[in-house]
């Protein structure tokens, strides 16, 4: 080997050495440190480094084996490993060092979601900035097998509410705060046919709620058998429990794809009974069509503990400018009246930025109050592809109920921004 190469070879792999994370035993101030130290020695490696590369340009000129462009590259490839070096020294000397203490990766995120909403009902109206919510994503590979992940939510949300006897005349928001834990669990994958999750996860069902996060979603509102968030009007939004879950590819010269969930969990206050169920769904190679069946056997959270099977059917089409989500939930309940939810929201990109979405929307959710129709428009721009920024347009009709529930309509228009990191 060259002896410029072996200098060169040296230096960046003092570099790789140097940017290795310290034993987690050690206190920052010691690690840092010796990152100081370390780094020290790594500019005057590149020093030494650079008065070899001159004498090498001065050999350049004459008739030897080093040529002008070798020693050009050399030069190239220095100024980038001294880059490297002074960019880490600025960072040792600003703040401290984030370290994986045991995983062999760890993956830190966000996002920030922002909304002003503005109510009309038939008895009034009222204005807020009613939603902030920062959320922290955390991800951590174990090894090739093991692997967990964290969403950790700090929230100010005033959801949208009536305050009147019927609850549709008088609008108010309802304000929660607080810093719950959505999802958290840990995942064992024994291949990508089969892996095991364990802890509190999304409810495998449909496609909004497993998409769940604001940050990708076109309307911050989800269809209505998703609230409140949280909540189980149709199904639970979130369950603790197990989930075994896979995929393979399958059919359409092996760009069809075939996943599976199935679980069983308990939600919120109902922990002494367990509802098992799951989702089977298939896409139709690069067709753009994924069709997905829902099943559920649980019980209410109710004092009573009614028992209910659920029964669903989602289809997505995703290709080119076309983006259409639809979702059917029927639900067979022991106590009460069955629940019914459906909504179709078809979607079209008209640029890379600008994307305009429809939602026709229908809740039965075998209440007194009767059923609820909402019609939503949107219009939905990302200036750069983390920033996202809404305005939509909500047109809800609530039906005439029993014991007095009046027919009413409500008008609700939105702006929201999320932030992703």
């Amino acid at each position: 080997m060259p002896f410029k190469t072996f200098l060169l070879s040296t230096a960046m792999a003092t570099c790789l050495v140097y940017a290795q994370p310290a034993h987690a035993q050690e206190t920052d101030e010691e690690r840092i440190r010796q990152l100081e130290d370390q780094l020290q020695q790594a500019l005057q490696l590149i020093q030494n480094l650079s008065t070899e590369v001159e004498k090498l340009k001065v050999q350049a000129v004459a008739p030897v084996d080093v040529s002008s462009d070798r020693v050009d590259e050399i030069d190239e490839r220095l100024t980038d490993i001294e880059d490297v070096v002074i960019d880490a020294e600025e960072r040792v000397g600003s703040r401290a060092v984030v370290n994986a203490f045991d995983a062999g990766k760890l993956d830190i995120g966000g996002f920030l979601l922002s909304t002003l909403t503005h109510i009309d009902g038939e008895e009034g109206s009222t204005t807020s900035f009613n939603r902030n919510v920062f959320e922290l994503l955390i991800s951590a590979e174990l090894d090739d097998d093991f692997s967990l992940f964290v969403a950790q939510a700090f929230t100010r949300e005033a959801s949208p509410s009536f305050v009147d006897p019927f609850g549709r005349l008088d609008p108010d928001f309802n304000l929660v705060t607080g810093a719950p834990t959505p999802i958290a669990w840990a995942n064992y994958r024994a291949s990508d046919a089969f892996n095991v999750r364990l802890g509190r996860w999304v409810t495998p069902h449909g496609i909004i709620n497993i998409e769940h996060f604001p940050a990708i979603l076109l309307d911050t509102e989800q269809p209505q058998f998703l609230r409140p968030f949280g909540g189980q009007t149709i199904f639970p939004n979130f369950q603790t429990g197990v989930q075994i879950h896979g995929k393979t590819f399958a059919g359409f010269e092996g760009k069809g794809q075939l996943k599976y969930d199935l679980y069983a969990g308990v939600f919120g206050g109902n922990q002494d009974n367990i509802n098992i169920g799951g989702r089977l769904g298939y896409t139709f190679g690069d067709t753009g069509f994924t069709l997905g069946l829902n099943g559920t056997l649980g019980r209410r959270e109710d004092e009573l503990a009614s028992q209910y099977r659920l029964a669903g059917v989602d289809l997505l089409y995703d290709k080119g400018p076309v983006l259409w989500k639809t979702e059917l939930f029927l639900t067979d309940e022991d106590l009460g009246e069955n629940r019914t939810a459906f909504y179709t929201q078809p979607a079209w990109r008209f640029t890379d930025q600008f994307i305009g979405f429809y939602r026709f929307d229908y809740l039965d959710a075998g209440t007194l109050s009767g059923n609820t129709t909402e019609h939503a428009f949107g219009l939905v721009y990302d200036p750069i592809p983390t920033v996202r920024i809404r305005g939509t347009a909500t047109f809800r009709n609530f039906d005439e109920g029993l014991n007095g529930f009046p027919e009413a309509d409500a008008r609700l228009f939105q702006l929201s921004t999320t932030y992703s990191f």
